[in-house]
């Protein structure tokens, strides 16, 4: 019988290899859990949100965690671009705080480098706002590629017309 506990702490919550954090924030290994090993993933997930590691910050947004608002906050009021709009994320899953998309668009216009936005940009479809899903969409014809494309990405579209804009502007 698989220890779903033993395997989230080893592969979520002390993830700290590049090869267990490759792929991205592994939330299915919080789906997994009972609802009284949620109860201390929750916990344990609160204790370790911090401004330098996001996956604690995303999975207490995912499971709703009303109990980690206080954190989030204080969080929130701490960090700035990137980090902010993935604890605004999480606060807006949990409470549906209008005040997280503002965030989302302060900072956001803030960002100035592909890396930092290539993550916010799939957070940016989680905010039920017509203003943030306007400015997603308009990253679809940023001058960047990777933000192009990841952009469409992020609003589920085919990307077969960016890959083609792009690679019909590289032969100019």
């Amino acid at each position: 019988m698989k220890d779903n506990l033993k395997i989230f702490r080893q592969e979520y919550l002390h993830a700290n290899t590049w090869a267990q954090r490759k792929d991205g924030v592994p939330l299915n290994l919080l789906d997994n859990l009972t609802a009284a090993e949620l109860k201390l993933a929750e916990a344990e997930l609160i204790k370790a949100a911090n401004a330098g590691d996001t996956w604690p910050i995303i999975g207490l947004g995912h499971i709703k965690s009303a109990a980690a608002l206080p954190k989030l906050y204080d969080l929130l009021a701490a960090t700035s671009k990137n980090i902010k709009i993935t604890v605004a994320h999480s606060i807006y899953q949990i409470c549906a705080d209008d005040e997280m998309c503002n965030i989302a668009l302060t900072e956001t216009a803030k960002l100035v480098s592909w890396q930092e936005l290539i993550d916010v940009l799939y957070l940016l479809p989680g905010f039920k706002d017509e203003r943030v899903q306007k400015m997603l969409n308009d990253f679809r014809h940023h001058n960047d590629y990777l933000v192009a494309y990841n952009a469409t990405r992020a609003l589920g579209l085919p990307t077969e017309n960016v890959v083609e804009k792009f690679r019909n502007n590289k032969q100019d």
